[in-house]
């Protein structure tokens, strides 16, 4: 998942265009921002380190990752001549810990997984996604005339998981084997499949080659417009609740009033431009939005019906 982090560049280089005559106290400077050790008052950062959980690159090549990350920091450098850097970091909980501890300056997170963080010391939402498809949602998808009546009558290795599955499908996978109703070894991804595409997956499950795939909600809805036809042959056996999109976060004290209601703005207002546009529109997200009421209350939810593994 390179959505995150294209984006965040791309509105982090709208605010850099803008703003290069306005920030000459940032010239040539590479200092790191104030540790978690000392207050956490809010300065003007000379380095912006960016966090990422491994995940959100799930069958993205390292070439491609490092390919993101040189606009970056070529235009923080030239525009500011401020250093920044993107960090790719093993999971969730270590981003969390580094944002915490002073070693980063902002982050990305699944919605689910920022429902397992929220409550840490000095993370803060900055702006959350906005899917085109208006919500975030796995679906364990069957034929329609699959006689299972829940996931606990799949037996075996039976789930193609197309290749770039999303992570909230596969904690909404994991979530499912958990249930002490379903016996070990069945409802389980099957290897036969994880290099197709969620097409050729769907193409599978009306084939009847594969049993059932678990897709994002967004994918499916895709599939449905690309082929109504087949998609008749589909149903859907199981659906997680509706999550929080994507967010991106920052630790408080970080920045300065003034970078931040700027970084904020330029992600807000990305969508409105020709290269902010093509961003978006390649990786399916309508914009960035503020954070809500409304958001933060699914993300309470989330973290109620989904909650971290034991």
């Amino acid at each position: 998942m390179v959505r995150g982090f294209v984006l965040v560049v791309a509105g982090l280089s709208l605010w850099c265009a803008k703003e290069q005559s306005a920030q000459r106290y940032c010239r040539a400077a590479d200092t790191p921002v104030a540790t978690a050790n000392r207050p956490a008052e809010n300065t003007t950062a000379r380095f912006i380190r960016v966090g990422f959980p491994a995940p959100l690159f799930r069958d993205v090549p390292e070439v491609l990752i490092q390919a993101a990350a040189t606009p970056f920091k070529k235009t923080l450098y030239k525009e500011l001549g401020i250093h920044g850097d993107m960090v790719v970091v093993p999971d969730y909980k270590t981003l969390a810990e580094q944002l915490r501890d002073g070693k980063l300056e902002m982050g990305v997170f699944h919605g689910f997984e920022y429902a397992w963080i929220k409550d840490t010391p000095g993370i803060v939402p900055l702006v959350v996604t906005q899917p085109c498809c208006g919500r975030v949602q796995a679906c364990l998808v069957v034929r329609d005339d699959c006689p299972a009546q829940g996931p606990h009558h799949l037996k075996g290795a039976c789930i193609a998981l197309p290749r770039g599955t999303k992570a909230h499908c596969l904690m909404f996978l994991e979530r499912l084997r958990s249930d002490p109703t379903i016996s070990p070894g069945d409802c389980c991804p099957i290897k036969a499949f994880n290099t197709q595409s969620t097409e050729e997956v769907l193409d599978a499950v009306v084939a009847g080659t594969c049993t059932a795939a678990m897709v994002d909600i967004a994918a499916l809805l895709a599939y449905q417009e690309l082929k109504p036809g087949p998609a008749q042959r589909l149903k859907i056996l199981v659906q997680s609740k509706p999550l929080p999109p994507a967010v991106i976060v920052w630790r408080k004290g970080a920045l300065s009033p003034e970078q931040l209601a700027k970084i904020r703005d330029g992600l807000l207002s990305c969508h409105k431009t020709p290269i902010g546009r093509t961003f978006t529109n390649f990786w399916q997200l309508e914009c960035f939005k503020e954070v809500t009421p409304e958001y933060l209350a699914l993300v309470e939810e989330c973290a109620k019906h989904y909650p971290p593994a034991k």
